[in-house]
């Protein structure tokens, strides 16, 4: 149930009212104790008091007041202010009784508890879908950032492997360079070697030819 108790009055004077919570509170009681308290300040006001909304609407000199359950939701009680009020107007110009106002209320609170209820349960359900699909997103978002971890792992150990390569490769070119150069300077001694035999051996012919 949304809306539990409704009334109009002028000033502290009740005009119709009708309480149709099924609870042991005498809602109509309470009202008629906030009355008195409602500034005559703003339009349309909305208040939180004991686990319900103490709603109302002035218009001239009429107070509509409706005390509904918290899960009413603040367009909702408004729009069944507004209702109540434009549908009280009209009955006060034909000047209807007491009772058939209150019939009037009764019915308009039945109404609005059982279409309401009916858009309350879809706002719920509109909320759990939302709900789902942030979920669903988030998973989908965490599942993205493991693999953009495992790509950043891959790309690291990729990095490593190509830094360690560069440095085998630059080990197995120095090494060929110090062979090249060690077979190019055995290649020079030995050249060296054979000069030098070569003149050693060609001294004694000179020596003979010139004595």
């Amino acid at each position: 149930m949304l809306v539990l108790s409704a009334a109009v009055a002028r000033g502290t004077f009740v005009l119709c009212e009708y309480d149709a919570s099924p609870g042991s509170d005498d809602l109509t009681e309470v009202a008629r104790k906030v009355l008195p308290k409602i500034p005559r300040t703003g339009a349309i006001r909305s208040y939180v008091y004991a686990g319900h909304t103490f709603n109302y609407l002035l218009e001239k000199d009429l107070i509509f007041l409706c005390i509904a359950a918290p899960t009413a939701g603040t367009e909702l009680v408004f729009e069944f202010l507004n209702e109540f009020r434009q549908t009280y107007e009209a009955l006060a110009r034909r000047s209807l009784r007491e009772a058939e106002q209150t019939r009037m209320l009764r019915d308009l609170i039945n109404r609005y508890n059982s279409e309401g209820g009916g858009r309350v349960q879809q706002m719920e359900r509109d909320l759990e879908d939302v709900t789902d699909k942030m979920r669903d997103n988030l998973g989908k978002v965490m599942e993205r950032g493991e693999r953009i971890d495992s790509l950043v792992d891959k790309t690291s150990a990729l990095n490593s492997e190509s830094v360690s390569f560069r440095s085998r490769a630059k080990r197995y070119n120095d090494e060929l360079w110090w062979r090249d150069q060690r077979g190019k300077m055995l290649l020079g001694i030995i050249v060296m070697a054979i000069v030098v035999v070569i003149t050693w051996i060609s001294l004694p012919s000179c020596q003979v030819l010139q004595t």
